[in-house]
Formats: structure tokens, C-alpha cells, sequence
């Protein structure tokens, strides 16, 4: 399997083996995302992102998966600029978890992973992840709560998805960007909620979903699909693309001895 999007080469962190271990902001910050067009988005984000960022589906071979469009073609994150910031006014948990992730242990607990080729990692500067006694520095518990959120909270998203499948909710669309004065960009095959499907739920289906507090979701979906503007906007002010091709979010792989949620 490949590696989580992001992800070069995850491994746990060992009290020994990472004793030395510090973290530093790079120069260009958010540069590791800055060849994705497509992030994984959390059910629980939607609101928060719908504003600043589109949310749509991507076909799955079990389910679809809500994601952020970021940008309009593979290779490209508009909302990364040239100096590894990041300009929109929401940034996606995983990109705000990354370079962390808990990993599967067989008959085991989930234990915190790292990217271990990660640029802000080293043994000079920075913040040192853990305390003398073994303990999580202050950076390091911060982003083993965020991680063991992002665990947590992932489930839910892909039952989400998985009700709205069975339910017939998804169609396939082609997103357009058209900047002002400027030729359309779009992006084809991903999904959004049908409307006219959705609108002719019978009550029984509108219980089910409100009961799993699955509707706020669904609006915060279709409300978000407005903030292509945004992509557009961005566009219309970026330089031209030469970047190399990206990949959209990738399953998950197995560490040694450990296993990467997603």
C-alpha cells in the first residue's frame, strides 16, 4: 500500500530512539502541502472550512471520501503560496496534524507515528519532543491530542459517507472555476450531494439522518461548493503552474510494527 498523503517514511516514536529528537518550523511551513489539489476533510471540520475551502467526494472503492478542494489540477494547492504559507483562512486538521499520526499496533493501543523525513525534524534546533523523563514535551502532547482526534474523529466522517451512498445521495459533477476575464479551470470526477435526490427523501430517511446528526453536515456541504469563488480568485493572481504532477490522498500503510490511520 502507499503511504498517507504527505507521508514519506512513518515510523513510532521510541522514548530511545527519539530521546534527541527536536521540532522546527521550516522555512516554507506548509511546503509539503503544497502539491495537493485534494485533502481529506473531517465530518466535524465542515463548518468551520465551508467559508473558505469547497468540500466534495471522492470515489472510493468502498465509499466515497469528503475531502477539500485546494486546488484545480493534480500538483497544485492554491491555497500554498511561493513561500510555503498557508493563505486560506482554514487549514485542514490533516494538514494541521501532519508530520504525526497514530498507528495500529496488533492487540495493541494506537501509538504516535512520525514522518521521520520530515524537513522540521533534527537534533540542533528546535523544540525537543520529549522531556528528560520520557514525557511528552509541551509540542509533542499538543500533537498527540490532535493526532489521537484526528483518530478518532475519522470514523465518523466515513459512516457519513457510507449513509449517504446507501442512500443514493451522490452524483458525479465537474467543478469550475472562472476567473474574472480568464478561461474556465475545472476539476472532474469528484461527487457532491444531489439536491433533487436529497429533496425527495421520504421522512423516514430525514429521521435516520437527523439522528445521526448527519444533516447540518450535508448543508455545510452544499454551502461550501459557493467557495470556488475562492479557488478562483486565487487563480486569477497565481503565477503559472510548473510544478510537478501531485497525488490525491493516498490509502494507508504499514510501519514496522505499527499502522497509520488515515
Amino acid at each position: 500500500m502507499a503511504n498517507p498523503l504527505f507521508y514519506g517514511n512513518i515510523v513510532p516514536l521510541g522514548t530511545s530512539a527519539h530521546r534527541d529528537l527536536r521540532m522546527r518550523t521550516p522555512a516554507r511551513p506548509f511546503g509539503f502541502a503544497a502539491e495537493a489539489n485534494l485533502i481529506p476533510a473531517l465530518l466535524e471540520e465542515f463548518g468551520a472550512a465551508a467559508p473558505h475551502m469547497p468540500i466534495a467526494f471522492l470515489p472510493n472503492a468502498d465509499r466515497p471520501a469528503a475531502v477539500f478542494v485546494t486546488g484545480l489540477k493534480p500538483g497544485r494547492n492554491l491555497f500554498v503560496d511561493a513561500d510555503g504559507r498557508w493563505t486560506a483562512g482554514y487549514v485542514p486538521a490533516y494538514v494541521r496534524r501532519y508530520p504525526f499520526i497514530m498507528g495500529d499496533v496488533p492487540a495493541g493501543d494506537p501509538i504516535l507515528c512520525i514522518d521521520s523525513g520530515y524537513e522540521g525534524f533534527g537534533t540542533a534546533e528546535g523544540e525537543l519532543l520529549l522531556e528528560a523523563d520520557g514525557k511528552p514535551g509541551a509540542l509533542l502532547g499538543k500533537a498527540l491530542a490532535l493526532a489521537e482526534n484526528y483518530r478518532q474523529s475519522a470514523p465518523r466522517s466515513e459512516a457519513f459517507c457510507a449513509a449517504l451512498q446507501k442512500l443514493g445521495l451522490f452524483r458525479t459533477v465537474t467543478l469550475d472555476a472562472r476567473p474574472p476575464g480568464g478561461e474556465s479551470t475545472v476539476v472532474h470526477g469528484l461527487m457532491v450531494v444531489d439536491e433533487q435526490a436529497f429533496n425527495a427523501l421520504d421522512a423516514e430517511a430525514l429521521r435516520d439522518l437527523h439522528a445521526q446528526r448527519f444533516l447540518r453536515p450535508i448543508f455545510e456541504h452544499l454551502v461550501s461548493l459557493a467557495a470556488m469563488a475562492q479557488l478562483s480568485n486565487v487563480l486569477t493572481a497565481a503565477p503559472p503552474d510548473g510544478g510537478p504532477s501531485g497525488e490525491a490522498p493516498a490509502g494507508e500503510a504499514a510501519p514496522a510494527k505499527a499502522r497509520p490511520r488515515r
